[in-house]
């Protein structure tokens, strides 16, 4: 181990590179929860979007964005031993575009500008899928993935006035445009069970409609989520929902609507609310049945759908780093929760629910049980 480390040092870095363990773990005053930071000291990390898993499809390894080795490239981390590898060395690369494959587990895709390459995390080649096809101007958004990885769903603006959402064929590169609109596309997501796609008007704000559903075919374009209940809205003919993500094994979507709480929406697009209060970023367990969520101060919640209880997980995310966003999310067990922290620096958290301390038992129903427990 010794010398595979100083053949790594020898060598420089780039992709393929033994970072070994370069964080610790440290336990949070507040809930006694023991949290992991991937980086220590002056070496930032960065996870992806929270709107799909940021873990591979065997949960054997967590993906991020650090710059452990000078420039922003993709990591690995093997979740059960933290030690980190290095994925690519390409400055061309936009590394928080990665989105790992949901159905291979050694895959991930990301782009370098119009172009779509697929990632082996485990010998580190890197395969062009295709192009995103002109025109364009720019605007492409971080790729999602069907279920069975067969399409990459992507955005991308036209000209001054029009944007696009299309599909690739993650096997032959071919493209095909699904829709496009006079209004700018925002947090293109492919569902996970259905064929079809989500996306959001995107304001900074206010939308008088922001969100929508599109079949693959282009077809059956349509509101997804809209306000039924007048009442229920401080501005009632506006509305103002962000941060949707999908519930991986339910096809029903998290949103957080700024005015109230964590929104649960089904598929015909009715919704209940939740939790009430000021929550910033939710994303649930694939099997719908606990939302992790951070706020605006820091801290960082679980939540089970079914009962809107709440239990505090960690604080003080954004105790240096104000500007942090923890973007929260579930391994595809519902074991682990990993987040963005700015507590002593920036960098990737992760924490294992299984080792939490003893708590109300109401809520610890239904979490997985501890290390060699069964429940």
């Amino acid at each position: 181990m010794i010398l595979a480390a100083s053949s790594a040092l020898a060598w420089g870095g780039g992709a393929g590179r033994d970072w070994g363990v370069s964080g610790g773990s440290y336990t949070d005053p507040a809930t006694g929860a023991r949290v992991w930071e991937m980086t220590t000291g002056s070496n930032r990390a960065d996870n992806l979007y929270f709107h799909f898993s940021n873990f591979t499809a065997d949960d054997h390894y967590l993906i991020f964005v650090s710059d452990l080795g000078g420039g922003r490239e993709l990591f690995r981390a093997d979740v059960g031993t933290k030690r980190v590898v290095q994925l690519t060395d390409d400055p061309h690369l936009t590394p928080s575009s990665a989105c790992p494959d949901p159905a291979q587990p050694r895959r991930l895709y990301c782009l370098s500008g119009p172009s779509v390459l697929a990632v082996d995390i485990l010998d580190f080649s890197t395969r062009k899928v295709g192009d995103i096809p002109a025109p364009y101007v720019g605007g492409f958004q971080q790729p999602t993935v069907s279920r069975d990885g067969r399409w990459l769903a992507l955005g991308k603006q036209r000209d001054a006035r029009t944007w696009e959402i299309g599909l690739m064929d993650t096997a032959t590169g071919a493209y095909r445009t699904v829709i496009t609109q006079g209004f700018r596309l925002g947090h293109v997501q492919h569902s996970p069970t259905d064929p079809v796609t989500f996306y959001v008007w995107e304001t900074g704000g206010y939308a008088p409609q922001r969100s929508w559903v599109v079949n693959d075919d282009g077809t059956g374009n349509r509101p997804f989520y809209f306000r039924t209940d007048p009442k229920r809205w401080f501005t009632p003919l506006k509305e103002w929902v962000t941060h949707e993500a999908w519930v991986q094994g339910t096809g029903q979507m998290t949103m957080v609507n700024d005015k109230l709480g964590i929104m649960l929406v089904a598929k015909d697009g009715t919704a209940r609310l939740v939790r009430e209060g000021s929550y910033w970023h939710a994303a649930a367990r694939p099997d719908g049945r606990f939302i992790v969520a951070d706020d605006a101060q820091g801290r960082l919640w679980l939540i089970e759908t079914a009962t809107g209880s709440t239990r505090l997980l960690a604080t003080g995310l954004r105790e240096t780093v104000h500007s942090a966003h923890p973007h929260p999310c579930f391994d595809h067990a519902g074991r682990y929760v990993e987040f963005h922290s700015g507590r002593t620096h920036e960098t990737v958290a992760l924490l294992d629910l299984t080792q939490l301390p003893a708590a109300d038992a109401g809520l610890s129903q239904g979490l997985p049980a501890p290390a060699g427990q069964s429940r």
